[in-house]
């Protein structure tokens, strides 16, 4: 037996029995959003789904501007260069050839760098740290505020220029 002969036999009216419907799907639609809504802000709670870490260049020129580690002129090995956070921590050191840069991601709570270029060559680089939402990925983005170059502030840019 269907719905509108059941309240049909109990005295309800076709309208009665079109509100009532009317209600049941509210219900059912707000039931429906509310998982929908509880269902993303769970996904996004505790996300791990990738790690964002803004990216530094390291460019390394002398006074005239000609690059120090790539080309002709360069007196450093790139492939010899290591970065080293406080505690002597090894850190992930790239060789971009294309840009002729040294780059390297910031980590969550690592301020201090030392880029060791030779045994004769080390820089030390210190950022001030915030976090934003990452536009890539749920979850934040750590990135640099400010930067110093050797107790020096430096324009807080991606690509940081050490001049020897």
């Amino acid at each position: 037996m269907n719905q509108t002969r059941i309240f049909n036999l109990i005295g309800a009216t076709n309208t009665q029995v079109a509100q009532l419907r009317i209600k049941a799907m509210n219900k059912t639609n707000i039931l429906f959003l509310y998982l929908i809504t509880v269902t993303l802000l769970v996904g996004c709670d505790d996300c791990n789904d990738c790690k964002d870490l803004q990216q530094k260049s390291v460019l390394v020129q002398d006074a005239n501007g000609t690059n120090l580690l790539f080309g002709d002129s360069a007196i450093f090995n790139p492939e010899e260069a290591t970065l080293l956070t406080e505690g002597d921590t090894p850190q992930a050191l790239f060789i971009d050839e294309d840009t002729q840069t040294l780059q390297f991601s910031l980590e969550d709570n690592e301020t201090t760098y030392f880029l060791h270029l030779d045994a004769n060559n080390n820089d030390t680089l210190v950022f001030e740290l915030s976090e934003r939402e990452s536009e890539r990925c749920c979850g934040n983005q750590t990135f640099s505020t400010s930067t110093q170059l050797n107790g020096t502030m430096v324009e807080n840019s991606d690509t940081i220029t050490i001049v020897k």
